[in-house]
């Protein structure tokens, strides 16, 4: 018998020792915190790429008992992932960091749009999730052209007026949609 709880103790503590190492390297989007230069997993230096770049991911969680669920915003996720995430420390970081938290920050409109239409279709949940795959597939379809719109608009928020405006339209719509922020 004590050797079961001692293997049941051994699988509980490693799994949650990989599941801390896997969340270390992810940062989920929150209205309280944005994206610093410490939170880039790889430093470039004096243009040897791009300025920046991040790559973010948005995951979820659903089973056929979810259908009873009245909100899904546990079960979707809006991460940054750090070590696939890099940054230029000798250009504008001001200016990266800014841009690259405004495409987080539109990945959390879309990212609140799918929680949304979760729990406007959780019924069909019960039936199965097949659709689910479908739901995320067009909210990151849809975040993808408007990235690109931005990118146009604001040249990847070099455009200190349109990237102004881009800012405030984003922060209307998060609050228009804060019923679907993930709460930790």
């Amino acid at each position: 018998m004590k050797i079961w709880i001692s293997l049941l103790l051994l699988i509980s503590f490693s799994s949650s020792f990989c599941q801390s190492t896997l969340d270390d390297n992810l940062l989920f989007w929150s209205s309280e915190r944005n994206i610093t230069i410490d939170d880039f997993g790889i430093k470039t230096k004096n243009a040897e790429t791009l300025f920046s770049f991040a790559q973010f991911s948005v995951d979820y969680k659903v089973s056929g008992f979810d259908f009873m669920r009245k909100n899904f915003n546990n079960k979707v996720r809006n991460y940054f992932i750090k070590s696939a995430s890099w940054i230029d420390t000798t250009a504008n970081v001001s200016n990266s960091l800014k841009y690259q938290q405004t495409l987080f920050d539109i990945c959390e409109i879309y990212t609140r749009e799918f929680r949304k239409k979760l729990k406007e279709n959780r019924k069909k949940i019960a039936s199965g999730t097949q659709f689910v795959a479908k739901l995320n597939q067009e909210a990151m379809t849809e975040f993808s052209n408007r990235r690109i719109i931005y990118d146009r608009e604001t040249n990847f928020g070099t455009i200190e007026e349109k990237q102004q405006e881009w800012e405030l339209q984003i922060k209307k719509e998060l609050v228009e949609l804060e019923e679907y922020e993930r709460k930790e």
